[in-house]
């Protein structure tokens, strides 16, 4: 999956969640949400496709474990007041990347340390760093019935539903505050 699909995809779980539990409104901070929904490739990306590239070659390290969720979780839970539903909306997404991107198909990064401490690799070197990036933008965004291309196209128009339904918001917000 690439940036769109975890965005739209992550925000869309998160207000269908807020929706069925009214109480979460005033918790869920999205601009948490949007980070954690790209923190595993924010990290990993360039350190295993650009930083080392020659020897790791893989952007599904250390970011894309269940470990990292838990360390989340684990510094929300010990945060306090309004920082800790901060840090467990940032857990949370990045939990739901995880999800996302399948990585129960590669139980030894996503249990990692429990299968060893060695991670996957591959020795993919791109001729320059933005290398990777361009092939990955062509490789999701050329029409196919691809998981990525799919978790695409959904990402973002789940993003389009959820503009559309803040602007209605901010329209009708402006409203009843002209008729006040």
């Amino acid at each position: 999956m690439f940036g769109m699909g975890h965005v739209g995809c992550t925000l869309g779980i998160v207000v269908i969640i807020a929706m069925m539990v009214p109480e979460l409104r005033d918790r869920i901070d999205l601009r948490f949400v949007l980070v954690g929904a790209l923190l595993p490739d924010l990290i990993d990306k360039p350190i295993g496709h650009i930083i080392f590239a020659s020897s790791i070659g893989y952007g599904r390290l250390l970011g894309h474990t269940l470990l990292f969720v838990l360390l989340l979780a684990v510094i929300g839970l010990f945060l306090h007041g309004k920082n800790r539903d901060n840090a467990i909306c940032l857990s949370f997404a990045t939990f739901l990347h995880l999800i996302e991107d399948r990585m129960w198909e590669i139980p030894k990064v996503l249990f990692y340390p429990v299968y060893g401490f060695d991670l996957p690799s591959r020795t993919v070197a791109y001729e320059h760093w933005y290398d990777y990036f361009a092939t990955m933008a062509v490789d999701s965004y050329t029409p196919s019935l691809s998981y990525v291309f799919v978790s695409e196209i959904v990402g973002i128009c789940v993003i389009v539903v959820l503009c559309i339904m803040f602007a209605g918001n901010l329209i009708k917000d402006r409203k009843t505050r002209h008729r006040v």
